[in-house]
This record gives C-alpha cells, sequence and structure tokens, in this order.
C-alpha cells in the first residue's frame, strides 16, 4: 500500500503540474512555418482589433455575423482548422515533398504536397507575387468505413507596407457519414477596420 501511494504521490509531482493544461506539440520546423505566420498574424489584430465579418452557408442555407474578437485567444478559436493543418508536426518532417513553381512575371507557388494517403492534409500551396505572400490553399480529405470528408481551407493576404496581413479566409467542405446525409458547407471571413 505504501509503495502503490509513494508511486501516486511521485507521479502526481512530475505531472501534477500539466493536470488540465493542454500541450503543444513538438514542432519540427522542416515546412514552411504556418503557425508562426498566424501567430504574427493574430498578435497584430489583438493590437488593432479589426472586426470579423462571417457568412457561413451549410446545405443551401446561409446566416452572416459581423464580431469584434477580444483576445489572441479567441482569434486561435476562429482560425482554429488552419492551425490544425500545420505540417510541421514530429513524425511529418518526411512526409511531403516541396516544389516551387514559377506560375508568370513575378509570381510563383510553393507546394508542399504528402507523399502517401496517410497524413490528411494533402497538400498547402503557398502564392507568391514579388515574394510577398498573396494566399495559402490547403486541401485535407480523410476517409474510413464510416465517414469520409473533404476540406478546403483558404488563407488571403494583402500587402501592406511591404507585410502581408491576413484580409479573409475561407473555409469549404464535404462530408459522408454512414446513415446520414451528405453535408456541404462553406464559409467566408472578411477582416475589416
Amino acid at each position: 500500500m505504501k509503495l502503490k501511494n509513494l508511486v501516486f504521490l511521485l507521479s502526481l509531482m512530475l505531472f501534477g503540474c500539466t493536470v488540465g493544461q493542454k500541450s503543444e506539440p513538438i514542432r519540427t520546423g522542416t515546412y514552411f512555418d504556418l503557425v508562426e505566420l498566424l501567430d504574427e498574424q493574430i498578435a497584430k489584430f489583438e493590437a488593432e482589433k479589426p472586426v470579423l465579418t462571417k457568412e457561413l452557408n451549410v446545405s443551401g442555407e446561409t446566416d452572416r455575423v459581423t464580431i469584434q474578437l477580444d483576445s489572441a485567444k479567441q482569434w486561435k478559436e476562429e482560425l482554429g482548422l488552419f492551425y490544425q493543418a500545420d505540417i510541421n508536426k514530429l513524425g511529418l518532417e518526411t512526409s511531403y515533398t516541396t516544389e516551387e513553381l514559377s506560375t508568370g512575371v513575378n509570381t510563383k507557388k510553393v507546394i508542399d504536397s504528402a507523399k502517401n494517403e496517410r497524413p490528411a492534409v494533402r497538400s498547402i500551396e503557398y502564392n507568391y507575387t514579388d515574394d510577398q505572400l498573396v494566399s495559402i490553399r490547403i486541401i485535407i480529405r480523410d476517409k474510413n468505413p464510416i465517414y469520409k470528408f473533404e476540406k478546403e481551407l483558404n488563407l488571403y493576404f494583402q500587402n501592406e507596407q511591404g507585410k502581408s496581413i491576413l484580409s479573409s479566409f475561407t473555409i469549404s467542405g464535404d462530408q459522408n457519414m454512414i446513415l446520414k446525409d451528405e453535408l456541404s458547407y462553406s464559409l467566408k471571413a472578411t477582416i475589416g477596420k
């Protein structure tokens, strides 16, 4: 009994400080740092307090709302799917190939593509004009015997004083589950003064 209590006390001392807290995943830095980019944008939004206008369409029904977010936590929740699409997580460092393509005069795209079907994030495409980031497109697919879903996430940037500033984002997708109707949805969000 004493040994059991000692083990419990020792584990409480070692892990007790993190109980109830969500730990950050280990990140590798192998690919473009989407999390760092989002954190920089959120820091700017937290200081400037822009409004966020969202238009959500679910299976043909549309709802529109304008809100002002007060904290970095609220912004992270709004951009949660983009954070989840981070491919710099431990274990994914060899899962993608990166290629750079010229798409015209002063424009290019960099694409991280999954090498196999295992990662849900199939590809991330970064579009640049004059070496300035103008958009990011993320394709996510996952399926198993019970469900199948596909999402497309987009971030759009404006050039402000030589910096790419997030101005809008979209999320769209389709979801199929056994014994349920197919669900189609799209979200358009604009960040403004």
